[in-house]
């Protein structure tokens, strides 16, 4: 309503009506007619619906003033020309305004949302042959839905998805996007749909808030008269939109970071190659850290960290330490946040796990070593311990990582904790806290006891933390057999809760290095991660690339982004949906480590 208010009042200084008959007349009320009215509007084209304003006396008595008011609609579904509402595709509910001086008057436009696309080589009669056809219930002949997740939510703005089913014994298919206010049809003879984006557009934003019915129909074109429909899919599809934003991850099997803007349907660009280990994002997005095995040896003393930086000027990432010269021998690595203990981004802190298992303080930029306690705190707890995969808090006042049993563990791990300790920038000494254990462990689920709890990440407002828990040590051969899966908890240790819902089940498909978007949106909190989930038939175990299949790892891993519900956060019930696969990346990759984080240069 912001935005019909904001349209409506440029629309009546444009005009410069007084809002009245010219006689300075006031009316009992305004009146716009229709009050309600319904349109349908096709996809890539509009449509228009007139209007007539009049002012009510008291008596009831009406009179034209038309042509001394200004009409507005949503900015979304239109403009006004004059008195008549120029109405585009996008299905909903709009809101009409008519300004008449210092009055107001108002309406509602229904606007139903349709389109029929036959994709060649789909006949041009493929509408009626499914018309004709009578629905038949034969099992081998019912397709089924592969690709969205059934219940998966998405973002507002996600980039137009492709629809995946099985064939079934079919060679002609009707697929039908169906809510409140859309009704679209697909004919293809593919077992893959996808619209252009201007009309995935469309059909999303007119979704926005309510759920889209996804069904199949298949026939045999030789014998057309039967008809087999699929169950219903429903994707919900949230008003959260999640703008400028990007998400860098590692294509592990190519070796090189890449970053692709959320929302944006160009390919990723690659910000470092020669990547061959871990890497973390500020969250400012202004730097990275990375680990390499230098020229190409993996052996522990020759794996080392290095720093990126981003030079908003020449629109670049420089290398502010070069892994290869081998000064910092560690793997994971986290940022201070802008705000503590610096108040810009013009210096920061980075936590490097050490080999050997410990945390250090380091310039990022110069790779120098900063004073701290940090090397002897973080491996404080019952007996010997290791600390790894840190993550620093957006507030910067507490770090969250890996306390893992016995000594030396810094990539790899088993019998993980997750701690929790405090940060203090004292009179310019770095102090940091004595790590809490608020978690328990082990946890038992339906499908085994959960021992070992590793990758933690602070969502964007602190308040809760996502991770990994498995059954025995990360990483194992093959790589699903530890049962890595995503549990989310209260940051405060209040609640921790399994995500069966994101992790498809009790399943193991080998999930890891969940992160947050940058923001929280109205209705959900985001994450990504990476799975060996099967992406539809695209991506499967039989199908995939043989370039992913190393290191336990059966099928290429793909970034996927879930949804957790704001209103769900209890302990109590599983927050969390099923997840949408990230448009863009490289199915023959296997993608990881998905950081989500401001783009670079829009700081």
């Amino acid at each position: 309503m912001r935005f019909l208010a904001l349209a409506l009042a440029g629309a009546l200084a444009a005009c410069g009506g007084t809002g009245d008959d010219g006689s300075g007349t006031t009316y009992a009320s305004i009146s716009v007619e229709p009050e309600f009215a319904t349109v349908t509007v096709s996809l890539g084209s509009t449509t228009t619906q007139p209007y007539k304003v009049f002012g009510v006396a008291a008596d009831g008595s009406k009179k034209d003033i038309t042509s001394s008011c200004a009409l507005a609609i949503d900015a979304e579904f239109g403009t006004f020309e004059a008195a008549t509402a120029k109405v585009v595709a996008h299905g909903g509910k709009a809101n009409i305004v008519a300004g008449c001086g210092e009055q107001m008057g108002s309406a509602v436009l229904a606007v139903n949302l349709v389109g029929s696309v036959v994709t060649p080589p789909a006949p041009d009669n493929a509408p009626d042959l499914f018309n004709s056809a009578v629905t038949t219930a034969d099992p081998a002949h019912i397709p089924v839905v592969e690709y969205p997740i059934n219940n998966a939510v998405s973002p507002r703005n996600m980039p137009a998805i492709e629809v995946q089913y099985t064939t079934a014994g079919n060679d002609l298919f009707h697929v039908r996007l169906a809510s409140t206010f859309i009704n679209v049809d697909i004919y293809t003879t593919t077992p893959e749909a996808m619209l252009s984006e201007a009309d995935w557009e469309s059909v999303v934003g007119s979704a926005a808030g309510d759920n889209l019915k996804i069904t199949v129909e298949g026939l045999v074109q030789a014998a057309p008269s039967m008809k087999y429909a699929s169950p219903d899919t429903t994707l919900v599809v949230s008003r959260d939109t999640i703008d400028k934003t990007s998400i860098y991850y590692w294509a592990s099997s190519r070796g090189n970071i890449m970053e692709q803007q959320f929302g944006s349907t160009t390919p990723p660009n690659v910000v470092k190659d020669d990547c061959t280990s871990c890497h973390s994002v500020s969250r400012s997005g202004t730097r990275v850290g990375y680990s390499r095995c230098v020229a190409g040896n993996c052996d522990g003393a020759q794996i080392a960290v290095g720093f990126l930086r981003y030079d908003s000027d020449a629109r670049t990432w420089n290398e502010a330490v070069n892994a290869n010269a081998k000064a910092i021998n560690g793997s994971y690595t986290t940022f201070a946040p802008i705000g503590n203990p610096y108040p810009d981004d013009t210096k920061s802190l980075a936590i490097v796990t050490k080999a050997g298992g410990t945390l250090s303080l380091y310039d990022p930029d110069t790779g120098t070593p900063v004073a701290s306690n940090l090397d002897a705190v973080s491996t404080h707890g019952t007996g010997a311990r290791s600390a790894l995969m840190p993550d620093w808090s957006p507030d910067g006042k507490s770090v969250v990582f890996t306390s893992a049993a016995g000594a030396g563990q810094w990539i790899d791990l088993s019998n993980g904790s997750i701690a929790i300790m405090s940060y203090e920038n004292q009179a310019g000494e770095h102090v940091f806290g004595e790590p809490q254990f608020p978690f328990p462990n082990p946890i038992t689920l339906a499908n085994g006891a959960y021992t070992n709890f590793f990758f933690p990440s602070y969502s964007p407002d602190g308040a809760l933390i996502v991770m990994n828990a498995a059954r025995s040590g990360w990483r194992s051969n093959p790589a699903r057999n530890a049962g890595q899966r995503l549990m989310l908890a209260d940051a405060t240790g209040a609640w921790i809760t399994d995500m069966p819902a994101m992790n498809g089940g009790m399943v193991d498909l080998d999930i890891t290095w969940a992160h947050w978007a940058p923001t929280v949106g109205n209705d959900y909190y985001w994450v990504v991660f990476s799975s060996e989930r099967d992406y539809g038939h695209r991506i499967t175990a039989t199908n995939t690339a043989p370039a992913c299949v190393a290191n336990g790892v059966s099928q290429c891993k793909q970034i996927w982004i879930g949804a957790v519900a704001r209103n769900k956060l209890n302990g109590m019930v599983d927050p969390s949906a099923p997840p949408m696969w990230m448009p863009n990346q490289d199915t023959q990759a296997d993608n990881i480590s998905p950081y989500w984080s401001v783009p670079a240069g829009l700081q």
